[in-house]
């Protein structure tokens, strides 16, 4: 048996393989088990570092690209998007890895880069109809901003149409999330340390949030979007090439229509069909106005949509298998180049 390492944050003790580990509904650890039982089957044991120590490995993953140079020959799997990880398209920082495995597509002109999308699990029981949905328009996300001010910039996108439903139709719009105790997070160098101060005031002021249809954290995100009819799922950041995370396709497993905004060319990677675009709308009054006028029978044309898109060959791409076949073969291949 050989040894090898993945290394993300903190993660240690094999926790990065366990259920529950992680963001995304706890689901965050599912691809990566995949990925360890691919290696396992080719003789290869995939740990956290700490469990390595004092081994001889074959290579290290790294989720994310780091600034430390490598003890092995390394490969990076690009998780975070670039305007939150700037590190990410460091043509400089990803000299040091000898394969990249990314959905961005500025970087696909590198012979180092491997176009691979983000997994998702597809999997779900039977969807409810939109007569058994009984909250209009939810929003999931935590109180978060960009570090810096960008026009691609989704946090505040999702913000406006929140403050439209607080002041036009509260009762038909539900926020979850954690942070929005505090007003919403403001972007850029600035926009941190007013966030910082707000923080520390929270401390010694009465918790009492500012918006009236925020209901708190969410326990399972995927059973609360088989309650509602329509969802922002719009990106953390727009006009990203390749950039299409579990905000559409959480939605997609709940049945649930999403309003979305991610990437230009969404719709060469998703059918326009099975979701609400929402470019299309100059402003939340259009926006929410479009929706009233989605009737029970074009709802449930959404979901044929969506459904028929999840089980086609179009959908693999996005699921969890392919994310493990695809890393495991090209860093299998790539070691037994260097052995010949």
């Amino acid at each position: 048996m050989r040894y090898a390492s993945v290394l993300y944050r903190d993660y240690a003790d094999n926790s990065l393989f366990t259920p529950g580990a992680g963001e995304n509904n706890g689901e965050f650890y599912l691809p990566y088990a995949k990925l360890r039982e691919r290696f396992l089957a080719a003789g290869i044991e995939l740990n956290t570092p700490d469990l390595n120590a004092g081994r001889e490995v074959a290579f290290e993953l790294h989720i994310n690209c780091r600034r430390q140079d490598p003890e092995a020959r390394a490969y990076v799997y690009l998780y975070e998007n670039p305007l939150i990880r700037p590190l990410n398209r460091d043509r400089r920082a990803l000299a040091r890895y000898a394969k990249w495995f990314t959905w961005d597509g500025a970087l696909l002109d590198d012979p180092r880069a491997v176009r691979l999308l983000y997994p998702n699990r597809f999997e779900s029981g039977p969807w409810n109809g939109p007569e058994k949905r009984p909250l209009f328009c939810v929003l999931v996300a935590s109180n978060k901003a960009l570090t810096v001010v960008d026009p691609r910039d989704q946090y505040q996108a999702r913000v406006r149409i929140l403050d439209w439903y607080e002041r036009h139709a509260p009762t038909d719009f539900h926020l979850f999330g954690r942070g929005w105790e505090r007003p919403a997070a403001l972007p850029g160098r600035w926009g941190r340390v007013r966030n910082q101060l707000r923080k520390i005031l929270a401390r010694f002021l009465p918790a009492k949030s500012p918006y009236a249809t925020w209901r708190g954290p969410v326990d399972d995100k995927i059973e609360l979007l088989t309650r509602a009819r329509f969802c922002l799922a719009h990106e953390n950041c727009r006009d990203l090439a390749g950039y299409v995370t579990e905000k559409l396709f959480d939605c997609f497993r709940a049945g649930c229509v999403p309003v979305y905004v991610g990437p230009k060319e969404i719709a060469d990677l998703v059918p326009a069909g099975c979701f609400i675009d929402g470019r299309a709308f100059a402003t939340p009054a259009e926006l929410d106005a479009f929706l009233r006028t989605i009737d029970d029978a074009a709802y449930r044309g959404y979901q044929e949509r969506i459904r028929t898109f999840l089980l086609s060959d179009g959908a693999k791409p996005f699921s969890q298998d392919h994310f493990a076949d695809v890393i495991a073969r090209e860093i299998l291949a790539d070691l037994a180049s260097q052995t010949n």
